[in-house]
C-alpha cells in the first residue's frame, strides 16, 4: 500500500514539474509574438527563468528521485520479473 502511495506521489510531482516547466521560461515583457517591438528581431537573449521555475525545479527534484528509487528496488518485490 505505501509503495503505491509513493508511486502516485512521485508521478504527480513529476507531472506537475514537467507541466510547470513549460511556463517557467520567458521574457520580462511578455510573449514574444505580442511584443515584437520590445523583443526586436531576435529576443532569444531576453529569455530568463520566471517565477514558476522554482516550483518546477522543486517538483522535479522530489518526484524524479522518488520514482527512480522506487523503480530501482521494484525487482525485489517481484522476484526479478
Amino acid at each position: 500500500m505505501s509503495r503505491t502511495v509513493f508511486w502516485l506521489l512521485g508521478g504527480l510531482l513529476c507531472g506537475v514539474g514537467f507541466l510547470s516547466l513549460l511556463f517557467s521560461f520567458g521574457a520580462e515583457y511578455g510573449d514574444f509574438a505580442t511584443s515584437i517591438s520590445a523583443a526586436g528581431s531576435d529576443g532569444m537573449g531576453d529569455i530568463r527563468p520566471t517565477s514558476v521555475f522554482p516550483i518546477a525545479a522543486f517538483c522535479l527534484g522530489l518526484g524524479a528521485p522518488l520514482l527512480i528509487g522506487l523503480n530501482a528496488t521494484a525487482w525485489r518485490k517481484t522476484g526479478g520479473y
